[in-house]
């Protein structure tokens, strides 16, 4: 057992710690949320990849190895820039692009739900597809920069286990809660994440309702439980084995990615640990569009979107009285 947290640990920080050399200015939280995204932007730019890097594979040393790392550092730490050490073992390749949030009229949800200029959104694989074990597993984050305080983040898969060998990476919603995995290394997942909550597979949306994106606290914030990003059905990319980044990098500014939609509040007290594949069409069936998520750049596959920015994840507490 000694040898083998001393591997894991040699394993872990065996990847170069690339994450510190991006500095942010000390008055960084308390600037304009447009300023942040030009700063971070700057960064994506300056180390953008004249050659795109391979995937690398997803196996169990790697999943041993990230459960070596502080976990609760991605639902507490408050930062745009990863912190020192912090390594990304899944979702280790993608691009990112700027984007705003364009509400739809009519709808109560407050905060970001109710626009936003200025944001970032990363689109990735959760880890490289294999012929046999690892089907694709489309995934995003979203950054809302915020004036005069952090940003609000959330992230979005289809499934764990991804959609088969289907290329295309808007074939299918993405959403900020998902099914539990199946397969061993799923539920390995599973067991790192829920070190820091009894919920690994269901992420908030609570800060977006909870301020706007200039920084004013909402009276009565209102948020969904859950939503889809529901992709723009003229996205339509190659189905057969490709590298998707190539797919993005063809994305103009100006195009419509995703609509958002916002689960029925009838579905609140819904126990997600029962929610299967087949609920997916009728939760979004039941479902009300909130939002546009529209581009204002190109996308960049950069050094820095691969490992300096950090996406916060907002996780549903603990159930103290399972203690």
């Amino acid at each position: 057992m000694k040898n083998l947290v001393v591997f894991l640990l040699t394993f872990s920080l065996s990847f170069p710690l690339l994450a510190a050399k991006y500095k942010l200015p000390k008055n960084y939280q308390k600037l304009d949320g447009c300023e942040k995204q030009k700063l971070l932007w700057n960064h994506v730019e300056k180390t953008k990849h004249d050659k795109l890097p391979g995937f690398s594979g997803m196996g169990v040393l790697k999943l041993l190895a990230m459960s070596v790392q502080a976990m609760r550092k991605k639902k507490n730490y408050d930062s745009d820039v990863a912190p020192k050490g912090w390594k990304k073992y899944l979702h280790r390749r993608g691009s990112v692009a700027k984007v705003k949030i364009v509400p739809t009229p009519g709808h109560t949800y407050t905060g970001a739900f109710q626009g936003v200029s200025c944001g970032l959104i990363r689109l990735s694989l959760t880890y490289k597809p294999t012929k046999k074990k690892r089907d694709v597993a489309p995934g995003l984050a979203l950054k809302v920069l915020r004036d005069d305080m952090p940003s609000a983040n959330v992230s979005a898969l289809y499934r764990l286990e991804g959609q088969e060998k289907d290329y295309n990476f808007f074939a299918n919603p993405l959403s900020n809660i998902v099914p539990i995995g199946n397969d061993i290394g799923l539920k390995l997942v599973h067991a790192i994440f829920k070190r820091v909550t009894d919920y690994p597979e269901e992420l908030l949306v609570n800060d977006f309702a909870a301020f706007t994106s200039s920084g004013k606290k909402e009276a009565a914030p209102k948020s969904p439980r859950q939503i889809f990003f529901v992709p723009n059905p003229k996205l339509k990319m190659k189905s057969y084995k490709h590298d998707v980044r190539e797919d993005f990098h063809k994305i103009k500014e100006g195009t419509l990615l995703y609509s958002v939609y916002a689960v029925d509040d009838k579905y609140n007290g819904f126990d997600y640990y029962n929610y299967e594949k087949k609920d997916i069409s009728k939760f979004l069936k039941d479902s009300v569009k909130v939002a546009d998520i529209i581009t204002t750049s190109s996308f960049i596959s950069s050094e820095f979107g691969d490992t300096g920015i950090f996406f916060k994840h907002e996780m549903r507490p603990e159930n103290k009285k399972s203690k």
